[in-house]
Parts: structure tokens; C-alpha cells; sequence
């Protein structure tokens, strides 16, 4: 007996400083800086995982039928008050993307930062990509969904791309 509770505690021991290694050299691939900034982002965000706070907090559009799904990034709630503003705050994202639950509900993947102008600004070491109209500029920070193409990449293959009346992969 007490073999094996040595075993399972062995066990148990290994999980989790494997688990813990994955997640740092994971968080360490863009340095330490931005490693830390991404935590905080984290956490500024934790919030919005329920929709209605971001409702609460100025991000809309707050009916359903006005969303509109892109494929492997989400629906985007725009903060309008944010994205009129001429720095970027990490802390407080221009939008929230958020993916269909296929038992409804939403779940927050990710985070974009928008800019109009004609100055192409950069966050977190990365330059923005060109935005959805012209003359914006967007980030994407992918802070609550992995994704295999990187943190910043506007595209998230693990995001469903499937309409709101089709079967979610998960």
C-alpha cells in the first residue's frame, strides 16, 4: 500500500512539474517582458469570460443577431469609446473575440487592439497587421484559446469556422 502511494505521488510530482515546464517555456517564447505583459492582459480580461460584463463595460453590438462569425477568429464585440483613442492600452483591448458555444453562450478566445490612422503602431514587440477597413490596423492576442500559428496571428485554426446553426468540432 504504501508503495503505490509512493508511485501515484511520483506520478502526481512528474505531471506536474511537466505541466508547469510546457507552460513557461510556452509563455517564454516571446521573452519575459512580453511574457509578463500577456499575464496581465490575462488578467485584466479574466472579467469577460461572462459576455454581460463586457456588455457592462461598453462593448457591443449586445444583440445576437448582429454578430457575425469569421471564420477561425470568433465574433468581435468593438468597444467604440476604446477605439477612438490614439494610444493602445494593453490592458483595456479595443475589442474582445469570443466563439460560439455549440451548447450556446460564448466563450472568450481572444483579445484584438485596433488603430485608425496612418501610423502602423506595434504592442507586445509586434507590429500591427492591416485592419478590416481602411486605414485601421489590428492585433489579435490570442490570451484564452492556444493556437498552433502564434499568439498573434489574426487566424485561429482551434477557433471554429462553422455558422451558429452548424455542429461545433468540440
Amino acid at each position: 500500500m504504501k508503495k503505490r502511494g509512493v508511485l501515484m505521488m511520483t506520478v502526481a510530482i512528474v505531471f506536474v512539474v511537466t505541466f508547469v515546464l510546457t507552460n513557461v517555456a510556452g509563455a517564454q517564447s516571446y521573452g519575459p517582458v512580453v511574457s509578463k505583459q500577456l499575464s496581465e492582459v490575462r488578467q485584466a480580461t479574466t472579467k469577460y469570460h461572462d459576455i454581460k460584463v463586457a456588455f457592462e463595460d461598453g462593448y457591443g453590438p449586445k444583440d445576437e443577431a448582429k454578430y457575425h462569425l469569421v471564420p477561425n477568429m470568433g465574433i468581435h464585440l468593438t468597444n467604440n469609446e476604446l477605439l477612438g483613442t490614439s494610444t493602445n492600452d494593453p490592458l483595456a483591448p479595443e475589442v474582445l473575440v469570443y466563439e460560439p458555444k455549440k451548447n450556446g453562450g460564448y466563450k472568450l478566445v481572444a483579445v484584438e487592439y485596433m488603430s485608425l490612422g496612418e501610423k502602423r503602431p506595434s504592442l507586445f514587440g509586434q507590429e500591427f497587421d492591416d485592419g478590416p477597413f481602411p486605414g485601421s490596423f489590428a492585433l489579435h492576442a490570442w490570451v484564452w484559446q492556444a493556437n498552433p500559428d502564434g499568439m498573434f496571428s489574426p487566424f485561429n485554426p482551434n477557433v471554429a469556422n462553422l455558422n451558429n446553426n452548424s455542429e461545433y468540432p468540440r
